[in-house]
Parts: C-alpha cells; structure tokens; sequence
C-alpha cells in the first residue's frame, strides 16, 4: 500500500533549536521498549499549562509545525518514539538534525521540510484554526492548508521508502538472493 498523502490536524510548536534532550529528558529515557513514551515527549515543557500538547484543542493533531533546528543534538531514538506514541505523524520544520532526521524516516515519522516563511504562514494558521487540516503530498512535494500549497523538501531516499511503502527490512529481503550468492562465493554459508 502506498503512502503518498498525509492529510491530519496541525499543531504549532513555535520555536527554534530544539534538541533531542528538550524533546525526551534523558531521565525519561529508561523504557527498553519503543512504545509508550506519550507522556514524557516534552516532559519538562508539559509543565506549563500553555505548552501546545497540554491544549486540548490540539489533542488530536498529527502534523506538528515546528521551527528550524528540530532535534538537533544527541541520537535519541526516545525522541522520535515519544513524538510517534503522541500521535505525530509529519513533523514539519525549516531544519531538522541529520541523525533525528533519519531516525524519523526509519521509525515511520514522516520528516518534510519547508522554507522559514512557510512554516511561519503555518504557525499563522494554526492560531487562527486550532482544527486546521493539513495535506502532505509526497507527489507533488507540496504541503496545502487553507488553499496555500507551499514546496516541501525531502530525501529522495525517504520519499521512495513512503510512496512505496518500504522500509529497510523489506529492502533487504528485496536483495536477499544477492547477499546469499555473494556470500557463497566468498565461502561463506
């Protein structure tokens, strides 16, 4: 099955150089499994009442908008599970850290990049509609909300593995038959 669209409720996280240690404290980070992490993402920001996650006109957002050096900082995979058990689905942003970046792809959390100006127009948006829709069109690298549609930027790594829907196990299953023969003409079995 294909993902080429992604259409969900927005979120604004209006903010820039957020790292990983800010998305998941490390003392969050003692779960040896990748699922249940909702309730710490965030953790020391949930503390205020005006933090978007605590806006229960936001609960049920799965594309959050956020600013320019998202997740830069340590390889945290908690970070990229705890946004994920939320409930994300797309984290738009102008930047995102190299390591969040494919950690994000790997685990299924579509990262789409967009020019500072549009993500700004976005956060507009979103104060204005807190039920605002936004689509993600990986086939014509555009993100549309309120009939603006603006030109994402993604891997071309990234966008193959959504539109065909593969991942790197299934990759690898795909070339199987090329590792078997290289490894048995290497004398391994």
């Amino acid at each position: 099955m294909s993902r080429k669209y992604f259409r969900g409720r927005g979120m604004p996280l209006v903010k820039n150089n957020i790292d990983t240690d800010q998305i998941m404290p490390a003392r969050f980070c003692y779960k040896p499994t990748r699922r249940n992490h909702e309730n710490s993402v965030f953790g020391d920001w949930r503390e205020s009442t005006d933090f978007p996650l605590n806006d229960p006109r936001y609960q049920r957002a799965t594309i959050l908008v956020t600013g320019r050096e998202f997740a830069t900082g340590s390889s945290r995979e908690f970070a990229v599970w705890g946004l994920k058990d939320w409930g994300f689905k797309v984290v738009i942003a102008p930047s995102f850290g190299d390591i969040f970046y494919k950690n994000a792809s790997i685990n299924d959390l579509l990262p789409v990049i967009l020019s500072e100006d549009d993500v700004e127009q976005l956060w507009g948006f979103l104060k204005e509609d807190h039920y605002l829709d936004i689509t993600v069109d990986l086939v014509r690298d555009s993100v549309i909300a309120k009939g603006n549609e603006f030109k994402l930027t993604i891997s071309d790594i990234v966008k193959k593995r959504y539109i065909e829907n593969i991942n790197e196990t299934k990759e690898t299953i795909k070339i199987l038959n090329t590792i078997k023969k290289f490894e048995s003409e290497n004398g391994k079995q």
